[in-house]
């Protein structure tokens, strides 16, 4: 049995063995702090059908699959199939924003035309073959979101997908630990551009850093804030729990209405895919784009009886605390309160960049907490909390609009994921 053949008969994969239901494939990966073969027998006890390994591995049953490169090999047959059977393979890279961009364009394209989309952020040389393996119906557009953490990361994705459009959402400060600075970030990122061989690059003319790498790309579109982009934004409002937005691309204005609340960034990812449907001709129906539903715990919006909830705990840069507080500062409100936390993947700049995040805090918001559990940081006028049940005090008893926005990995996700 191949890896093509459990696909076209419809096998779920997966790697971790303690989710493993009857029937299902387990894929036996190496990774920085454990060894999938470790866990082999323990996905057979609990049903799986196969095991993906390495070669080298000691049992030779009909039940083992053996590769040589267990990612590599992942990677190779789930782009093959993508590759040859989609007509419009499109690629989505960028330090924020790209799984809104994703959903905005699976909504547009999908009422047209069938359309696969990776699922959640599963967007690493693991996550993608895993979603397309377990997802990939044969659908004529797939969208393949592609996230980076170090250099080389891109290139290792770029060389098995074939794309004829590219999405770089914009350039901001993840990972800036690794990658050092916002000029390698945009270089790391801008190599999704070796992957189109001629096809559409649409990207962030805000992006300074991003110039460099996409001028001397001639297929090319822009989006953004300047009026020298193909779309730009001219402004939004909040009126009556939608977002209205007035946009212009290619020289017309635009006026569209979302559901709920959206950042500011959240809104250039959605100018994003719209800039790329009007350009492609592909139809924008305002119904589908009103229903059109923000992922889990970005920029959402819970609204109670004394106070209005914006829970943005997925993840955070400086970029997305900003586009954040210039959001907030548009809501009306009696009080509003930012409750925060760290920002991780920053490197040794991290109290810098925190400062300046607080500071512009101050200018918005009346109350602001820190959830420090480590006891880290110290600022003036800030309320430290050490504790996480402390939080669920001040969501109960304060009124007006509170934000909660921090690295996912501070435990603020988490809380807010448990509070339901």
């Amino acid at each position: 049995m191949t890896l093509e053949q459990l696909f076209e008969r419809k096998y779920y994969f997966q790697i971790d063995s303690r989710k493993i239901k009857k029937n299902d494939v387990f894929v036996a990966l190496k990774g920085e702090n454990t060894d999938g073969h470790r866990y082999v027998e323990d996905a057979f006890k609990k049903g799986a059908s196969f095991a993906v390994v390495e070669a080298g591995y000691p049992d030779n049953s009909e039940k083992i699959i053996k590769v040589p490169n267990v990612q590599e090999k992942l990677l190779s047959v789930s782009s093959k199939i993508v590759n040859q059977n989609a007509k419009m393979k499109i690629g989505i890279t960028g330090s924020t924003g790209k799984t809104t961009t994703k959903v905005c364009l699976k909504n547009i394209i999908e009422s047209n035309i069938s359309t696969f989309a990776t699922e959640k952020n599963y967007n690493t040389e693991i996550g993608i073959p895993i979603s397309i393996l377990n997802n990939y119906s044969n659908e004529e557009v797939a969208i393949i979101e592609m996230g980076i953490q170090k250099k080389g990361d891109m290139e290792n994705l770029t060389k098995f997908f074939n794309l004829d459009v590219a999405f770089i959402t914009n350039i901001g400060t993840s990972h800036l630990e690794f990658l050092k600075s916002k000029e390698g970030i945009a270089e790391e990122k801008s190599k999704i551009i070796t992957a189109l061989n001629g096809g559409l690059l649409v990207y962030n003319s805000d992006s300074i850093e991003l110039q460099k790498f996409v001028k001397s790309y001639k297929n090319k579109i822009s989006f953004g804030q300047k009026v020298n982009s193909d779309a730009y934004l001219i402004d939004y409002e909040y009126f009556e729990d939608t977002t209205k937005v007035h946009f212009k691309t290619f020289g017309k204005d635009g006026l569209l209405t979302l559901k709920s609340y959206w950042s500011k960034g959240q809104i250039l990812d959605f100018l994003a895919a719209v800039t790329f449907s009007i350009f492609t001709k592909i139809p924008i129906d305002p119904f589908v784009i009103s229903e059109i539903k923000l992922p889990e715990s970005r920029f959402e919006l819970i609204k109670n009886e004394n106070n209005i909830i914006i829970n943005d705990s997925y993840n955070a840069s400086e970029e997305s605390f900003f586009s954040a507080f210039e959001s907030v500062e548009k809501i009306q409100a009696t009080s509003k309160i930012l409750i925060m936390s760290e920002i991780k993947e920053i490197g040794q700049d991290d109290k810098i960049v925190l400062n300046r995040v607080i500071e512009k805090a101050k200018e918005i918001f009346d109350e602001i907490y820190f959830y420090d559990k480590e006891d880290k940081y110290s600022f003036d006028d800030v309320i430290k909390i050490k504790e996480i049940k402390k939080i669920e005090k001040i969501l109960n008893s304060s009124k007006g609009v509170i934000l909660i926005k921090g690295s996912n990995s501070t435990g603020l996700y988490k809380f807010m994921q448990e509070r339901g």
